[in-house]
């Protein structure tokens, strides 16, 4: 089965996260963020552009 690409949803700068358990966050590292999808199609990585 050929897995396709997500669409990554952007960060959204907040004071602080979100108050319950249906939520969770990442902290924002300055860098590139891709998508890397390993399938027996072989090898792809995506960037958001």
């Amino acid at each position: 089965m050929r897995l396709k690409f997500v669409s990554p949803l952007m960060p959204t700068l907040v004071e602080q996260p979100p108050e319950g358990d249906g939520w969770i966050h990442e902290v924002k590292f300055d860098g590139y963020r891709s998508q890397l999808i390993i399938d027996e199609d072989g090898t792809r990585i995506y960037t958001r552009n």
